[in-house]
């Protein structure tokens, strides 16, 4: 269950459901520490029952930036800065991970993870996939609370929450291979899905620094762009400031934003921003590396709409991220398999009580929770 690289050719301009064949990736050994804790914990619940939901879903909720209502004066034409593509010959590298449960343990969960790294350069792009990594997540395992901490995730102070520590293990797993993308990649731009906003025990802030300080070395600019955020005037979105605006452009509210937040322990190592890469795009929140200047900020945005596909206003290497990081029902069903066939778990359909009780009408709350 190592990582492994797949390519095959495409143009940039044309649909990129085939990636180039050329090795410019370079990608870096997994951590052995990773893998011999999911060896170990798919070892520890040998023979166990796992019962598979018949219905396929994420194993997490998904990730917001925090809540908070912001309270903005009128956004006048004047603060609106269009966004012209400039030609780079920069690369563009996406990173993304994702998890899923794959059934139910006894005393816990079994769950897989997994990560992408995407590169465009020279109108091709190249991609190199990490995981599927199977373990399990005990409940009440504190021998596991010492196996974390040798993982690099945050300690906790109370009995361990199977979807915390999910998410804190994804956390990990994806902030190595962010930092892998800066020290690997000169002079380009590195594309992070959500925020720059750091500082919680889930996403410490030094991780994150860590990242930006090597991308600096490394000449590249992090942009991190969030398809869903909690930042809001009123009871809008933030990103409703450009939902009718037709034209790509950029809106600045970083200054209202971080006035209205206390400096610690929640840090925004990011220039906040609210932007619409493309024509009738969609908008989203965008936070720069806080260190570049404003024009470093503005060229680099430039080139990245430049560079990249933006169909819709998103970059297409993020959007191969994350379509390469994101599980099948295929993979889910060989994922199940060779836990059952390796680690003697046996695999039985979980009850579904409500369908159960309530046939057709008893799948609402299920389609959500």
């Amino acid at each position: 269950m190592n990582h492994r690289i797949r390519q095959s050719p495409t143009a940039q301009q044309s649909i990129s459901n085939f990636l180039y064949p050329i090795d410019t990736l370079n990608p870096s050994r997994f951590p052995q520490h990773f893998l011999d804790f999911c060896r170990h914990s798919i070892e520890g619940v040998r023979g166990d029952l796992a019962r598979a939901e018949p219905i396929l879903r994420s194993g997490l909720t998904p990730d917001y930036d925090g809540e908070s209502t912001l309270y903005l004066k009128a956004i006048g034409e004047d603060r609106l800065i269009p966004l012209e593509p400039a030609e780079s010959n920069r690369p563009v590298v996406a990173v993304d991970t994702s998890t899923i449960k794959l059934g139910e343990l006894e005393d816990g969960t079994l769950c897989a993870l997994r990560g992408a790294i995407v590169r465009l350069e020279g109108g091709h792009y190249a991609y190199s996939r990490y995981g599927p990594l199977v373990f399990s997540l005990g409940n009440h395992s504190y021998q596991s609370l010492e196996e974390f901490g040798n993982l690099g995730v945050t300690p906790f102070a109370g009995e361990t929450n199977v979807d915390n520590v999910l998410k804190r293990m994804r956390n990990v797993l994806e902030r190595w291979l962010q930092f892998t993308a800066s020290c690997t990649v000169r002079n380009g731009i590195i594309l992070i899905d959500g925020s720059l906003t750091a500082g919680t025990p889930d996403n410490p802030a030094k991780e994150v620094e860590r990242i930006l300080d090597s991308a600096r070395r490394a000449g590249s600019a992090v942009v991190a762009i969030s398809k869903k955020t909690r930042l809001r005037i009123q009871n809008q979105s933030i990103t409703d400031l450009l939902e009718h605006r037709p034209q790509a452009c950029l809106l600045d509210v970083d200054d209202e934003v971080t006035d209205q937040f206390p400096p610690y322990p929640v840090r925004f190592l990011g220039r906040v921003f609210v932007v619409k890469l493309a024509k009738c795009g969609f908008p989203f929140r965008m936070d720069v590396d806080r260190q570049l200047s404003a024009q470093e900020t503005l060229m680099s945005i430039r080139e990245l709409t430049g560079t990249d596909i933006v169909d819709q206003g998103y970059p297409e290497t993020l959007r191969i991220a994350h379509i390469l990081s994101t599980f099948t029902a295929s993979d889910v069903l060989a994922m199940q398999v060779f836990a059952a066939a390796r680690f003697g778990v046996q695999l039985v359909p979980k009850i579904m009580l409500r369908r159960s009780l309530f046939g057709p009408f008893g799948t609402a709350w299920e389609a959500f929770h």
